[in-house]
């Protein structure tokens, strides 16, 4: 293989084929091999035996398998195509060789007839004469269909198999459950929701780009959150409501959580420990009833934005109970840029109301006794799941509950913050407001972007992407010196660069897309501002993520990287190599 090659790995449906195993040098080698065959649905054909004993031994192994065959004849150029099916003219679908290496000339031999015969071959321990290799593959006892493979392409098997079980070992006690209940998920939904437009080009092309089907690799992530108009969806996108949403749970949710989603949870109206939230936001009656003596502004069906009127002290001291709020913001998603005022609010919680985009690193820092809510801000939802929050952290403070609104970033850029401070405020429970470091300035640090500097940049303008009801926000005017941050506009980022461009902004200024900031899967691309949509559509998206432009983005960055043009129009840095692990004394908090 030439060192500036990757292999290209696929999922092979091998049912039915016909795979030829050569010799027996290795007994092992050979009979994981004919085991894998067995199990990929293929038959396993043995021939070339090295001892005849060998065949006794893998009659005794595999006894009563129908798909293994014992050949007990000497290998002939010509079983290549005589022992296969009658369906692809009697020639074998893959070869299998494991000789000794002293014979090298029939290795040779039979790897120049199989890529003569188009027959992807492997011969064990010759990379030289192989067109693929079978890598180091972890699959789910419990018949999930979860499959972990992992190559180091040449660089030791045995680091190789390390580094799979340390991956699988960090998996979930539950992935098994996950996979499978999401997998039953899906094909409750699409049967139920979608079946009587399955055949419709246009389902099948959404349904694609929601990650569904066998092109694992490559699907048009950056449109899982494209714009769904949530009061006004045409009859497909309401067909495709559910699959949308459990598309945007397998995405966002922590792992663990996969294996007890339900049904009733992607519907508008479900019943969460015992408090049922209808669509339009409602409690239950008797939870109404509560409220009556607090009289407020009924949020409507196309806003959840309470009403902004002055608050009386007399319903500032009013308080059903003894609950309160806090607001807490966990930062970009590293631990090592969590506060120690907003740890102590999640450890001491009773109920935590988490935005979906909250990682995992952090919710793994909830005590298993605290009851977590993970907010359903899925496309064509985001208003509704806002009134659900709002009325479900209401109830916990009614019931005397300490409740903790975890949000990504800080609550109040571009987070409701305000809007939710308002809210509970009007029902008697001023929130406490902890700050959080903004993914907006965080995430130019972590890519070495200086938000301002001199000579280069003196302002700082952090905008949305997205704004009500989905419109575009105003435009800006473009500034030379300015860096500009765009929150929630990377699914829509056509839209936006169109506006940006024809609002005179320059299309050769610098712009980077920053994706899970500080995380450890963080991506850092960095192109000029007139490639941005054609780069999202390319890599695809990994979020939650934002847009940074100005001349700020290449300050600190080797110009010779910088340079874009039709043929090379980005660069991508991979990772963060910041304080993920930091170690934290949590004896103060509680366990």
């Amino acid at each position: 293989m030439l060192k500036n090659t990757v292999p290209l790995i696929a999922s092979l449906n091998s049912e039915n084929e016909v795979h030829l195993l050569i010799g027996t040098h290795s007994m092992n080698v050979t009979t994981n091999r004919a085991r894998a065959i067995v199990q990929s649905g293929a038959v396993a054909t043995i021939v070339g035996f090295s001892k005849s004993s060998d065949a006794d031994a893998l009659r005794k192994k595999f006894a009563g398998e129908s798909r293994v065959v014992l050949l007990e004849d000497q290998f002939q150029l010509g079983h290549l195509t005589t022992l296969g099916r009658s369906t692809v003219a009697k020639v074998v679908e893959r070869v299998f060789v494991n000789l000794a290496q002293d014979q090298a000339l029939l290795m040779q031999s039979i790897y120049q007839q199989c890529v003569k015969l188009r027959i992807p071959i492997n011969t064990s321990q010759r990379p030289e004469f192989s067109t693929f290799s079978p890598i180091s593959t972890y699959t789910d006892p419990a018949k999930s269909g979860l499959q972990i493979a992992v190559t180091t392409n040449g660089q030791g098997c045995l680091l190789a198999n390390r580094i799979k079980r340390e991956i699988v070992a960090s998996l979930p006690t539950n992935i098994s459950q996950a996979v499978i209940n999401m997998g039953q998920l899906r094909d409750r939904i699409i049967y139920e929701d979608s079946n009587s437009l399955i055949s419709n080009y246009y389902l099948n092309q959404d349904l694609q780009e929601l990650g569904y089907g066998v092109d694992e690799d490559n699907w048009d992530s950056h449109k899982l959150n494209k714009l769904v108009h949530e009061f006004s969806m045409s009859d497909t996108q309401k067909r495709l409501k559910r699959t949308r949403w459990l598309s945007q749970v397998m995405q966002y949710y922590p792992l663990a959580q996969l294996a007890d989603v339900s049904i009733a949870q992607l519907a508008d109206d479900y019943v969460s420990n015992g408090k049922e939230v209808t669509s339009e936001g409602k409690l239950p009656e008797s939870t109404e009833t509560i409220q009556k003596h607090t009289p407020h502004e009924k949020l409507s069906e196309d806003s959840a934005e309470p009403s902004t009127a002055t608050l009386s002290s007399q319903s500032k001291e009013k308080s059903r109970g003894n609950g309160s709020i806090s607001l807490v913001g966990s930062g970009p998603g590293s631990v090592s840029m969590l506060t120690l005022g907003a740890l102590h609010e999640i450890k001491t919680a009773d109920l935590i109301l988490a935005d979906k985009l909250v990682p995992e690193t952090i919710l793994a820092l909830i005590p298993e006794q605290i009851e977590v809510f993970i907010a359903r801000k899925f496309p064509g939802n985001a208003e509704r799941a806002q009134q659900e929050l709002l009325q479900k952290g209401l109830v916990g403070l009614q019931e005397g509950k300490k409740v903790v609104r975890l949000k990504q970033g800080d609550p109040y850029i571009f987070g409701r913050g305000g809007e939710e401070y308002l809210f509970f405020s009007q029902h008697g429970y001023v929130p406490q407001v902890l700050p959080g470091l903004s993914s907006s300035l965080t995430s130019t640090v972590v890519a070495k972007i200086p938000a301002t500097q001199r000579d280069v940049a003196d302002q700082v303008l952090i905008c949305t992407g997205t704004g009500r009801k989905g419109a575009l926000p105003q435009i800006p005017e473009y500034v030379s010196t300015r860096t500009t941050v765009f929150l929630m506009a990377l699914h829509r980022s056509e839209v936006l660069v169109e506006a940006l461009l024809q609002q005179k902004w320059d299309p050769e200024i610098p712009a980077t897309i920053i994706e899970r900031a500080s995380c450890p899967d963080q991506r850092i691309t960095r192109t000029l501002l007139k490639y941005v949509p054609e780069v999202v559509n390319e890599i695809g998206s990994r979020p939650p993520g934002l847009l940074v432009v100005g001349s700020a983005v290449g300050a600190l960055i080797d110009p010779d990287l910088l340079q874009f043009n039709e043929g090379k129009k980005y660069y991508i840095e991979e990772g963060f190599d910041g304080l993920n692990d930091i170690p934290l004394d949590l004896s103060a908090f509680g366990k």
